[in-house]
């Protein structure tokens, strides 16, 4: 596959674990998948790991600080590529979202923003400057899908619709309740019907 130089705005970019045992999450998708880990320093004490396939970056995994521990547990982290984060997070308050973190600089890779959207599903903004996030699709072990699990269908779809520009709707062969989230021509992910989710989960993002 070649590599990625630039996602499209509305594409899902990069994909992060946030963890409290990163040295065991490494093992874990390592063998699960074959992702090869490679660590970078971000301080004394922490690195960020990078998770390669074929060269290419695939995903990435760091350790969760205390207070992002006393808010959520273990996740992973989905981001959406944008030409401005400063711009999309300006027009989220104003849609029923809320900006959880405002557009801050990732030293020179790029420029991001941790945006809850009216349903409460928490994703990320990416406007890329050094690092275009993921750079191989199509292959085992790579990004393919997303699923947005909410107790409100109809408000998320008009939020992202709205935000992103998605097209959500019913899409043959999929079945006529599950909508398809459509960036442009290319399907991206979805939202499935609110039956088969359970009714405490609060909204999510399932990569």
């Amino acid at each position: 596959m070649p590599k990625i130089e630039k996602h499209a705005p509305g594409t899902f970019c990069w994909v992060e674990l946030g963890t409290t045992d990163q040295a065991g999450a490494k093992s874990f998708y390592s063998s699960l998948f074959g992702w090869i880990p490679v660590d970078f320093p971000m301080g004394p004490s922490e690195y960020y790991t990078m998770f390669k396939v074929s060269d290419g970056d695939a995903a990435a995994a760091y350790t969760m600080r205390p207070e992002e521990q006393s808010a959520a547990p273990p996740h992973w982290n989905l981001y959406v590529a944008v030409e401005s984060a400063d711009d999309t997070a300006a027009r989220t308050a104003d849609l029923g979202g809320k900006v959880i973190a405002a557009p801050f600089d990732v030293m020179t890779f790029g420029r991001m923003a941790v945006i809850q959207d009216p349903t409460g599903a928490v994703f990320c903004l990416w406007q890329a400057k050094d690092h275009p996030g993921t750079t191989v699709e199509g292959e085992n072990g790579t990004l393919c899908w997303a699923d947005l699990s909410t107790p409100d269908p109809d408000r998320a779809k008009q939020f992202y619709a709205d935000l992103l520009g998605w097209t959500i709707a019913p899409v043959e062969p999929y079945p006529p309740d599950y909508l398809v989230i459509r960036n442009r021509d290319q399907l991206i992910g979805g939202i499935p019907p609110v039956a088969y989710r359970k009714a405490d989960a609060p909204a999510h993002w399932m990569v």
